[in-house]
């Protein structure tokens, strides 16, 4: 068979079968949120605000949830109606309001965390090595889509100021220097609290060994 046409035929199939995940994932998320009394932008938001770690600025939500300042800065106004988050100054820019999660919004987000367990169920069947290659994979997939700006940036590890990447990662570890921590290739993060952006040649130097 024609190496071109079966490559084709392997994207498409690939492409079919996440769209089918997607569908799935978006069936779970609705039943989710028509639980908790919120839709699944709402629920995105508060762990979005759980994961930072800290109030963040309208912008900034809008940008990493891929929303329109408009549908933001409505769910967000629902949020604060249920009393899930709040709008304070910004501490370093007294005219620009920040978000963060009251108590009871905290408690919601964890609940959020846990609707996709259905896939990860799934995905515990699947051997460690698997596992491991696809998500490769994915972060592989997120960074194009990231290049082409399909999708925001992520605060991923291989885009950070603070990250080392290993050429031979099963022998010799990636290795965070700001959290001195060593990291495999399942340990990459997609989104971290103390996430620096690199300038673009150190990213593509990382991106370049980590896809070697």
């Amino acid at each position: 068979m024609n190496e071109g046409v079966y490559g084709e035929q392997a994207t498409g199939r690939v492409t079919h079968g996440l769209l089918r995940l997607s569908t799935a994932m978006r069936s779970h998320a609705w039943e989710w949120a028509h639980g908790a009394q919120l839709t699944p932008t709402q629920g995105e938001i508060l762990v979005l605000l759980m994961q930072r770690k800290g109030a963040m600025r309208l912008g900034e939500i809008a940008r990493e949830t891929a929303l329109t300042a408009a549908t933001t800065s409505d769910a967000v106004s629902t949020l604060e109606d249920k009393g899930l988050v709040e709008k304070r100054r910004a501490v370093d820019d007294g005219r620009a309001l920040a978000v963060r999660l009251t108590a009871r919004g905290r408690t919601t987000a964890k609940h959020a965390l846990q609707w996709p367990h259905f896939l990860t169920k799934a995905l515990d069947t699947v051997p460690d090595d698997e596992l491991v290659s696809f998500y490769r994979i994915l972060l592989k997939t997120i960074r194009q889509l990231e290049v082409q700006e399909q999708m925001p940036a992520h605060r991923m590890c291989l885009s950070c100021v603070h990250f080392e990447a290993s050429k031979k990662p099963k022998i010799t570890s990636h290795h965070c220097a700001l959290l001195r921590l060593s990291m495999g290739d399942a340990d990459l993060r997609l989104g971290c609290s103390v996430f620096e952006e690199a300038d673009l040649p150190t990213q593509k130097r990382s991106w370049k060994i980590f896809s070697t």
